[in-house]
């Protein structure tokens, strides 16, 4: 893998002529918080890019990024970003580090980089149920298009849009060095009239590793071909813990159709999850997530918005294929868990997926992964001075495969960002809560600094 990430760093910085522009920029981010409880808020940690854990009070970041357009119009973004954080893991770590190219509408990335945030933030799970902004970034390489490539016009008609990515779990784990494969496809039809609508998939594989019980796990290409197509290995592997296909199989199937009217965008999209073939065939329907989202981009001639952007969001996952006939022989699914991959759909000790799924109490594995949630995001400006961002979640917990909870778990998650200062530097406030309908409630404050250095 460090040969073949050579050889692609070489291949980008060839594509550069040496005429274009370029510039500097560093950032220092800080953010302090206290709470009642033993840790903080549900928003006051989850979807925080990994910065912040149950148990953190602080952390500190240092980012710098150099970003250069060649004549041609490729351009490139180089960053590093230095991390210090407390709670259950202390110190000092890199939260990223990677180069990107973007030669128009296809981007390659090689490191560690986060997702970019959409829905301003709003949503619970970002761009896909599977891969939200909860965890640390993984080091890996991605190739992938940031719009839409159309057939047969420079801008509307069919068109698609397609990503690889192979990366390296490389933290603490049940399996050592899991490697991480995905993949995406989505068919893609624009009219000229700001009507859009995309029908596609997602496929992750957690593969290969060193298993103190097993050995080395498969890791040969020919095993590779395997985990691409979801087919299963022809020897025994883990003594018969994968018996679907060879991995750890986690997909999504997505619906989505946006639409602009009088300047006011709007997105509705269907996400589904799926880990084994029962899943792909939707024999666990309903499970998944239901959003819809709204932004009001018109003229600000008539003032700034209270409301800006409006995201509502319901996740469900009840069902896990035990309506299915066959699941009285074989089970029914666990999502984000794994017998042979134990540490499952997580990295550096967080979910990776939508964080209404829960590690156990000692931070391992799943421990709640049946669950229905509705959730509100909402961002504006209030007194036409004050941008803001509200999150509103009524979370149900029922437990998990084999565990259920002898009464449901109700929680109100709340969380109220005000940025207060918008100068030289940022300054935001934030106030979060756990509303708890069966124990203690737990309530928290916060600052955060944020100032551009050059």
């Amino acid at each position: 893998m460090r040969l073949t990430s050579f050889i692609l760093l070489l291949l980008l910085f060839s594509t550069f002529n040496s005429k274009g522009q370029s510039y500097f920029q560093s950032i220092i981010e800080g953010q302090g918080q206290l709470y009642t409880g033993e840790e903080s808020p549900f928003w006051m940690h989850h979807n925080t890019l990994g910065r912040l854990d149950e148990k953190s009070h602080l952390y500190g970041l240092f980012k710098s990024n150099y970003f250069l357009e060649d004549a041609s119009g490729v351009e490139a973004d180089f960053g590093l970003s230095l991390l210090a954080k407390n709670g259950y893991e202390d110190g000092f770590r890199f939260d990223e580090v990677y180069v990107s190219v973007n030669p128009g509408k296809v981007e390659v990335t090689l490191g560690k980089k986060h997702k970019e945030i959409l829905y301003k933030g709003l949503s619970a799970s970002n761009e896909n149920i599977l891969w939200s902004l909860n965890s640390p970034a993984i080091p890996g390489i991605q190739i992938f298009t940031r719009e839409p490539v159309f057939l047969f016009s420079e801008d509307h008609g069919i068109g698609f849009l397609a990503g690889l990515e192979e990366y390296l779990l490389n933290d603490d784990r049940y399996i050592e060095n899991t490697r991480l494969h995905h993949k995406f496809g989505k068919l893609v039809y624009r009219s000229q009239r700001n009507f859009e609508i995309s029908v596609g998939a997602y496929h992750f594989v957690q593969w290969a590793g060193i298993s103190e019980e097993y050995g080395k796990l498969p890791n040969s290409f020919e095993d590779y071909l395997r985990i691409f197509f979801s087919k299963p290995s022809e020897d025994d592997v883990g003594a018969g813990q994968e018996v679907n296909a060879l991995g750890n199989q986690l997909g999504s199937y997505e619906i989505k159709l946006k639409s602009k009217i009088q300047n006011i965008d709007f997105t509705i999209l269907y996400n589904t999850i799926f880990e084994d073939a029962s899943g792909l065939k939707m024999g666990n329907f309903p499970d998944g997530r239901y959003a819809i989202y709204f932004e009001d981009n018109r003229d600000s001639f008539w003032g700034v918005p209270w409301l800006k952007a409006l995201m509502y969001e319901f996740y469900y996952t009840k069902n896990q294929s035990r309506d299915r006939v066959s699941s009285s022989r074989d089970g029914a699914d666990n999502y984000f868990n794994n017998n042979l991959y134990r540490s499952g759909w997580t990295y550096e000790n967080q979910v990776i997926g939508v964080p209404f799924i829960l590690l156990n109490d000692n931070r391992f594995r799943i421990g709640t992964n049946i669950i229905a949630v509705h959730h509100l995001g909402m961002s504006g400006t209030i007194l036409e001075r004050f941008p803001y961002k509200f999150l509103l979640s009524y979370r149900q917990n029922y437990g998990v495969k084999d565990s259920f909870f002898d009464e449901k778990d109700e929680i109100f998650s709340t969380l109220l960002e005000l940025n207060i200062i918008d100068s030289d530097y940022q300054l935001k406030a934030q106030f979060g809560a756990d509303l708890n309908l069966n124990e203690n409630s737990n309530f928290g404050v916060g600052l955060n600094f944020t100032k551009t250095i050059f």
